[in-house]
């Protein structure tokens, strides 16, 4: 299990050096974006395998503490991107994608698996073979999907705003020739917002849905489900805002950002405030 996520992150690395030929080497650059996307995708392949492995092991879906919920976003990254890339040729998009998934995996390679059994909340939750046992990996696994999106998406925006200002002070230096266009980085980032939001509203409702059969009731007025109601919030104005305002461009890569803020308070600040939350 950590082999397998050893050499996915020493393949995702790689690829992060492959991709930087791309920039540095026109005479390998058509060779070095090969290697790129055969690195990812190997990498995900042993990535993929790792967490099938973790989750016959443990017995539970690997989403349940902080060490697999890393290790799961940082999948959930490289296979959002492989279906990017599959329409949006944006050769710097790897390497900020990569390193994300990276540190993601390195965090969790370095932390402990936490010792001691699961919440009992949770572990009568998994042992139960009713609707309750398949809606709580489903509800985490969307919310994380969502969090993946939101990543590729503030990754986009910041691109976006990088494009612009070398634009408009007429920089046509490194920044011009690695990023993408601005309609591409502005595409992908709706595209990732929308796609974000839908799993996002998914998760909440499968939430909502868990909670009312492992308890009966469908709200707990717990700080992690007040911030992602905010976050959902946030997002639901941003997609609202896009599609009626006609909102585009450097306003949407701002808003992503901000939203991307929103979705580290959630993630982040739940667990310093505690709660009815499943990251333990």
């Amino acid at each position: 299990m950590t082999f397998l996520l050893v050499v996915a992150l020493i393949l995702y690395l790689t690829s992060i050096t492959f991709a930087f030929i791309t920039f540095a080497n026109e005479k390998f650059r058509e060779r070095a974006a090969v290697w790129v996307r055969l690195s990812v995708f190997v990498g995900f392949v042993l990535h993929t395998n790792s967490l099938i492995v973790s989750w016959i092991r443990l017995g539970h879906f690997p989403i349940i503490n902080l060490k697999e919920v890393c290790s799961f976003i940082a999948w959930a990254l490289v296979g959002y991107y492989l279906l990017v890339i599959r329409r949006y040729k944006a050769r710097a998009l790897p390497i900020f994608v990569l390193s994300a998934t990276s540190i993601l995996l390195i965090f969790s390679l370095h932390l402990r698996t936490p010792e001691g059994p699961i919440p009992s909340s949770l572990s009568s939750a998994m042992a139960d073979d009713t609707l309750t046992h398949f809606i709580l990996p489903v509800h985490v696994a969307l919310l994380l999907f969502a969090y993946a999106a939101f990543v590729v998406t503030v990754g986009c925006g910041a691109m976006y705003l990088i494009q612009e200002r070398a634009l408009k002070a007429k920089q046509f230096g490194a920044a011009f020739r690695w990023l993408p266009a601005l309609n591409t980085c502005d595409e992908i980032a709706q595209r990732s917002m929308t796609v974000g939001f839908v799993t996002l509203t998914l998760g909440v409702i499968a939430g909502m849905v868990w909670g009312k059969e492992h308890d009966g009731r469908f709200w707990h007025n717990d700080p992690k489900e007040v911030l992602t109601l905010v976050t959902w919030l946030v997002y639901l104005a941003m997609v609202h805002y896009r599609l009626t305002a006609g909102w585009r461009g450097r306003r949407v890569a701002w808003l992503a950002i901000g939203g991307f803020v929103a979705v580290l308070i959630t993630f982040i600040g739940a667990r310093a405030m505690g709660g009815y939350h499943i990251f333990g």
